[in-house]
């Protein structure tokens, strides 16, 4: 049992590793949904700009 030491921390280490990999990325995932609704909430608060009105469905020509 003695032997396998070694290869019991080695395997600890790299589950830490890929444990903090994929905090970090929960994290950046976070900060990016987090950026991403705050965009979309100050626009949609933001007033509108005025567009081209749509024609009334009769005025137009049809096409050939």
């Amino acid at each position: 049992m003695p032997d396998n030491w070694g290869f019991v921390l080695a395997a600890y280490g790299l589950a830490a590793f890929v444990f903090l990999g994929y905090w970090r990325w929960l994290i950046r995932k976070e900060h990016d949904l987090r950026a991403l609704r705050s965009d979309r909430a100050m626009r949609s608060h933001s007033p509108s700009r005025t567009a081209h009105p749509r024609p009334e469905p009769g005025s137009r020509a049809p096409l050939p």
